[in-house]
């Protein structure tokens, strides 16, 4: 499952990755809105999920990239960090969004992901091949 993770801080945004993928998802990385919106339409990513920040430097906030995402693909999930919670103080958050407030622990930012996006685990099985050697052998 891919997530698009979007945060104009270097070093955080490979943090946020870091911690996303040994959770077991696959990150797609934008410092900025136009980048990220610039994936989306040359279609190179199709995620299930969206991790933003909301203070993405110049340009688009978190908020007007989420509007912008979602028209293109509807209903996607999102998860926003910010270290001004009160700027969603008045957001009208739809029921697959969510916050992670700065500074934030690994395991906050991936429930409030799993919340909206498990991650399903493989299992394999770890038991001796049922072909004998000798059969494995003859072929």
């Amino acid at each position: 499952m891919q997530v698009l993770v979007v945060e104009d801080e270097c070093l955080i945004r490979m943090l946020v990755c870091n911690l996303l993928e040994d959770a077991g998802y696959a990150c797609i990385e934008a410092a900025n809105a136009i980048e990220a919106l610039a994936l989306l339409d040359s279609k190179l990513c199709r995620p299930a999920l969206l991790v933003t920040d909301f203070n993405l430097g110049p340009g688009l906030n978190g908020q007007t990239l989420v509007s912008e995402v979602v028209s293109r693909i509807p209903g996607l999930p999102v998860v926003f960090m910010t270290g001004n919670p009160e700027s969603f103080d008045d957001y009208p958050f739809r029921d697959n969004e969510r916050l992670v407030a700065k500074p934030f622990s690994g395991s906050q930012l991936v429930e409030r992901v799993a919340e909206l996006l498990p991650v399903v685990h493989l299992h394999w099985s770890t038991e001796p091949s049922l072909v004998p050697v000798r059969d494995l052998q003859a072929a």
